[in-house]
């Protein structure tokens, strides 16, 4: 079996050793970034960033196995290159989606959830309790997370299997299986995605009650995590030479489907927009105002830069398909507008004028967190094929 470390420098044993140990004490860095500032009174945690970036974390990670099986469902040959990376990246963010969860609910109940907490002759349904609260959002975690094992062990185990074990797997049975399991996969991540949109957000503002914005939350993150995938080949040093699996016409289709995710995500985010505008609603509508201009202005229509305006015009043009290097630089201008997304989600609702990375804590376990998801990853690449081979083997059935 061959792996692949997935770093650009790390093509040996010896550099992914070394990658694997500086993420390793990146981590640790922001393991004691998070010690210090839940135990400091000078510079305390800014969990409401820490919200805003778990939530973007945890939206792109997910999206990986996501897009397995929205491309499986479909058969996009195209897309099998992708498969094993964007699946282990959805497993390797499993524990820090529960321990970042945990996390935030028993340090920052207080301000997130603080909706919780009514007045004393104020009366609350049995949804809006806390312990409930707890037990949703735990349950739609280890319900996606629990079917994504399932599914992603599916698709490792013919990759695996050795000798008698590996001629007895029926290729076409498993291929079978997987498409099988992929909606349920689907309606995993949006029910999952669905809570945390109303817990996390949607509730920070009071009685304000959307049905599109939980679709707004999770596309969003969907965007984000097939534009992230752009980088893989360059991360992987597979540029369409020699026998990299990585090719033109792999970051080209992959840049169709991203444009059309643009424009989707521009007509979700008008969906909700336009309702909020016109509507005129002042709970509604000054907290959509107090993102756009003032202290958030620039936030906002940086976020609308790096998700449309920016990709809508590259897109136009065929030779920006066709530039990996321009490809990621527009992937990475999605991702940070998501981010920001997430973060206008969450923030304005809680503070005026919050300075996002202010203090050393922030910095320190925003890279911790980040350098433990990327060692998980290049400690599996070191451990599992990087490809899904037998299905890049499989030719596809003729159509009748």
């Amino acid at each position: 079996m061959s792996t692949l470390h997935p770093l650009g420098f790390a093509r040996s044993r010896e550099a992914g050793t070394v990658a694997l140990w500086v993420m390793l004490a990146l981590f640790v860095l922001g393991l004691g970034s998070l010690l210090y500032g839940l135990n400091s009174e000078t510079a305390a945690l800014d969990f409401g960033v820490l919200t805003a970036s778990f939530l973007y974390l945890l939206g792109i990670s997910q999206a990986g196995v996501v897009f397995c099986a929205i491309t499986r469902i479909v058969k996009a040959q195209w897309a099998k290159p992708y498969y094993r990376l964007a699946e282990l990246s959805t497993l390797a963010f499993a524990p820090f989606a529960i321990g970042i969860f945990l996390l935030l609910f028993y340090f920052a109940r207080d301000d997130l959830f603080y909706w919780l907490s009514p007045e004393p002759e104020a009366h609350l349904s049995p949804w809006l309790d806390l312990n409930w609260l707890l037990i949703r959002n735990l349950l739609g975690l280890l319900a996606f997370y629990g079917l994504s094992a399932v599914y992603v062990l599916k698709s490792l185990r013919p990759d695996l299997a050795a000798g008698a074990d590996a001629d007895a797997i029926d290729h076409r049975a498993v291929e079978r299986q997987l498409y099988l399991l992929s909606p349920w996969v689907i309606i995993a991540f949006i029910l999952c995605n669905t809570l945390f949109a109303w817990d996390f957000a949607m509730m920070l503002i009071p009685h304000w009650h959307s049905t599109v914005f939980p679709i707004y939350f999770w596309f969003g993150s969907l965007f984000a995590g097939c534009a992230a995938l752009i980088v893989f080949p360059a991360l992987l040093g597979g540029s369409g030479k020699g026998d990299a699996p990585f090719g033109p016409d792999q970051v080209r289709k992959l840049g169709m489907l991203v444009t059309a995710f643009t424009l989707l995500w521009l007509y979700f985010f008008w969906a909700q927009f336009f309702v909020i505008w016109f509507g005129n609603l002042e709970h509604e509508s000054e907290p959509l105002w107090r993102q756009m201009y003032g202290h958030y202005g620039p936030y906002f229509w940086t976020m609308m830069a790096g998700c449309f305006f920016v990709p809508f015009v590259a897109f136009i043009f065929a030779v920006v398909k066709r530039s990996l290097l321009a490809m990621c630089v527009i992937s990475f201008g999605i991702n940070l507008g998501i981010w920001i997304s997430k973060y206008l989600m969450v923030v304005p609702a809680l503070s005026p004028d919050n300075q996002p990375f202010s203090t050393w804590p922030d910095i320190g376990l925003a890279v911790g967190m980040v350098a433990g998801f990327i060692a998980i990853i290049i400690w599996c690449a070191g451990r599992y094929p990087m490809y899904s081979h037998w299905e890049m083997r499989l030719k596809p059935l003729p159509r009748h």
